[in-house]
């Protein structure tokens, strides 16, 4: 999961355990190649949504209370902007849809990086216009449902297990390097240090 709120009130509410950092990768936001709301100047992502804002431009929202859309609404929040109008584009889509209609309409989107690196090729309208702000650091952790069932929690232990071990770790921070001539996620000990870091 890459929702913290969400994951920490289920270990809350008893309904999962176990909560294990995995893995990190970013949030990028792209838009329309001439950049009409500038943001490519913004210094942080509240000021790019500021600006995406200011000037009407279309901006797609997934809509679909997914962890992308979490971040969204949590970006949203800070910049104090509630009234939206048909320049904000619902599309209860994942991603990949979404960034199928941001390229449609030459709208603004907020996609993870590891499928604006593996697909970017299919929208040419759009181009990476932000990334970088640690805000945008997008935590994966893995839980365990907290099921009275041994066989599942065997099972589920033993994978969870896998992913946090060294093997699974080396796997995580070599993913995609070969093909994209850069790893796809940070692994835990690289996502720890971006948290603690400034950026």
């Amino acid at each position: 999961m890459h929702s913290a709120k969400a994951e920490l009130n289920a270990v809350k509410e008893g309904w999962a355990t176990n909560r294990k950092l995995v893995c990190s990768n970013e949030f990028y936001i792209v838009g329309p190649k001439d950049d009409p709301a500038g943001i490519k100047k913004a210094k942080d992502a509240v000021e790019a949504y500021r600006l995406i804002a200011e000037k009407k431009a279309k901006f797609l929202s997934r809509g679909d209370q997914s962890g992308t859309h979490m971040k969204e609404l949590e970006i949203w929040e800070k910049t104090g902007i509630t009234d939206k109008g048909k320049w904000y584009i619902v599309t209860n889509a994942n991603m990949t849809e979404t960034l199928k209609r941001a390229n449609k309409l030459k709208g603004y989107f907020m996609p993870e990086n590891t499928t604006w690196i593996t697909s970017k090729d299919k929208y040419p309208s759009l181009d990476l216009l932000f990334k970088g702000d640690k805000s945008l650091l997008n935590v994966y952790h893995a839980l365990m449902m907290n099921y009275d069932n041994s066989e599942y929690n065997k099972y589920a232990k033993k994978f969870l297990e896998f992913m946090t071990s060294e093997g699974g770790q080396e796997i995580i921070r070599n993913f995609g390097k070969k093909e994209y001539g850069q790893p796809l996620f940070n692994d835990a000990e690289r996502t720890k240090e971006l948290i603690d870091s400034n950026l």
